[in-house]
Order: structure tokens, then C-alpha cells, then sequence
């Protein structure tokens, strides 16, 4: 899993760094200068919430591959893979609700929803969805006041609004910031998904005593 994050990581950085090689030319005019660190910062965000969306998608398919069912996993877990089911649950008649209720728990593998980033990845969205897959980053703490300073301005860009940015310092320091909130999210991930009750035991693929000679 690791390594189909960092290679997802790989083509975002190449694509970030390539619109920083136009920037670095020194006949840029200031009007083509301020174009460019624009479409910056909205790269910057579309590949902060496009990676995020990403690395959740494929932890969660990795859950299901290594989970036989909802009750083994963590309970923020398994409230987002039973959203849809307690929704249409709570639609219900009674004799139907109490039906459901007393055989609430499937027996098949956990469904996920999709993963939601309301198109507006601010802090707390992030921190809900690394709720929910019972992960933590403290990444997101260090980095809190950047990350939302990257969401307002690729929203203002995104809405037309004149963003006058000429400081490619500026541009960087949030760029370094969301590099290292992305590492750590990939490893942070990558670590949950070894360990109970997702890691998987060598010796329950030794079905036959000779193998373990």
C-alpha cells in the first residue's frame, strides 16, 4: 500500500515542480509571474485534496480485503462503514426496524461510502476522516494555520476573486507544508493498516504442518 501512495506522490511532486522550473525563468514578466503562481497554489490544493482522497480510498479497500465483517473494526470505523445502513435503518417501520436492529450486524465484508473531502479540505475535515480510519497525524497541528491559509486562497482563486500573490517564498513554505502533511498521511496509513485488526498473521496462510518446516 505504501508504495502505490508514494508512487501517487511521485507525479504530484513531478507536476508541482515542473510549474515551478516555469517560474524560475528570469524572463517572466510580473502579469506571467502572477499567472503562474495562480495556477500554483491551485495545483497545490487540487494535489492536497486529491492525494488525500486517494490514500483513504485505498486504505479502505485494504480494510476490506483484510476484514470478514464490522465487528472487528474500531468504532469510528465502523460507524463510516455502517452510515448507509443505519441511515435507511432509521427510515424503517417498527416491526421492520426491530427486525434490522436484531440482526444489525452483516455477516459480509464492511462497504465503505466514498471517501468526502467537501471539496473544501480544511483541518477539521481532514481530522474527521483520520477519525474515522483511527489514525492521527501531528502533522495537522504544526501545520493547521498554513493548511487553512491553502484552502482559502485556492477557494478564492477557484471563485475568480483577484489573488494577488508575488512572494514565490510564500508559495513554498505552504508547498513544504503540505508535502509533509501528505508523507506523514501516507506512513500514518500505511502503519494502521499493519496492525490489529487489519494486520494479517503468516501463520494463518500455514495450512499444512510440513510448511512450517
Amino acid at each position: 500500500m505504501l508504495d502505490y501512495m508514494t508512487s501517487d506522490l511521485d507525479w504530484r511532486e513531478a507536476e508541482l515542480g515542473s510549474l515551478k522550473i516555469l517560474l524560475a525563468r528570469q524572463d517572466l514578466t510580473d502579469q506571467q509571474k502572477a499567472v503562474l503562481l495562480r495556477a500554483s497554489w491551485a495545483l497545490l490544493y487540487a494535489h492536497y485534496e486529491g492525494f488525500t482522497k486517494t490514500a483513504f480510498t485505498v486504505f479502505y479497500e485494504k480494510v476490506t480485503e483484510r476484514t470478514q465483517n464490522c465487528r472487528s473494526l474500531p468504532r469510528a470505523t465502523k460507524v463510516f462503514a455502517l452510515d448507509k445502513m443505519l441511515r435507511e435503518i432509521k427510515k424503517l417501520d417498527l416491526p421492520d426496524f426491530l427486525d434490522k436492529i436484531e440482526n444489525f450486524f452483516p455477516s459480509e465484508k464492511p462497504a465503505f461510502p466514498e471517501v468526502d473531502t467537501k471539496s473544501n479540505l480544511w483541518p477539521n475535515i481532514l481530522e474527521q476522516l483520520l477519525y474515522e480510519a483511527d489514525v492521527k497525524l501531528q502533522t495537522i497541528d504544526q501545520h493547521r494555520v498554513t493548511i487553512k491559509s491553502l484552502v482559502a486562497r485556492r477557494n478564492n482563486i477557484a471563485h475568480g476573486k483577484q489573488e494577488i500573490i508575488t512572494e514565490l517564498s510564500l508559495y513554498r513554505s505552504h508547498e513544504l507544508a503540505v508535502y509533509e502533511v501528505m508523507y506523514d498521511l501516507a506512513f500514518s496509513l500505511d502503519e494502521r493498516i499493519k496492525r490489529p485488526p487489519y494486520s494479517i498473521d503468516p501463520w494463518d496462510h500455514c495450512h499444512d504442518p510440513i510448511d512450517m518446516i
